[in-house]
């Protein structure tokens, strides 16, 4: 199964749906996987949620520690980014743009896609409300099946 950041951040930091992320990683058997670039991601928003006075410094602190951990001991497996995987996010790009209901995409999305199909991922877990409209578009089972509210990133 591979995971979004929008997904991932939630079993690092409490957030109002947080148990449902760590009930449906703490299920899985096999790592996880993310994108190289989820990796970036990670600490992008933890250091931005730290800036904003959402988490305090030491549970950033901690909450990277954490994730640089499930990174080392193999929970999460990081699936490299390379010109294979840059010529298959412009193909996504591209199908999102000519599809019969076109959707806009951001390149970290298209990424993300694309490394989720380079793995031959069944399912793709992302509460990006954006992502979850390309990724049914190639066939990927988004889950949570629904989710409500606005992107998120």
């Amino acid at each position: 199964m591979y995971w979004d950041t929008s997904a991932l951040l939630k079993i690092y930091t409490p957030e109002s749906d947080s148990e449902y992320f760590l009930d449906l990683i703490a299920k899985e058997e096999h790592p996880v996987f993310i994108s190289v670039v989820g990796g970036v991601e990670i600490r992008c928003a933890l250091n931005r949620k730290e800036h904003a006075g959402d988490v305090r410094r030491a549970d950033a602190t901690r909450a990277m520690r954490r994730f640089t951990e499930d990174c080392a001991e193999g929970r999460i497996a990081q699936l490299p980014c390379g010109d294979e995987m840059t010529a298959r996010a412009r193909e996504i790009v591209e199908l999102a743009r000519v599809h019969p209901s076109p959707a806009p995409i951001r390149s970290l999305d298209a990424i993300h896609i694309a490394s989720a199909l380079s793995m031959r991922a069944a399912r793709i877990v992302t509460t990006d409300i954006r992502m979850r409209e390309v990724a049914a578009m190639v066939n990927l089972k988004v889950i949570p099946s629904v989710y409500p509210g606005g992107p998120k990133a």
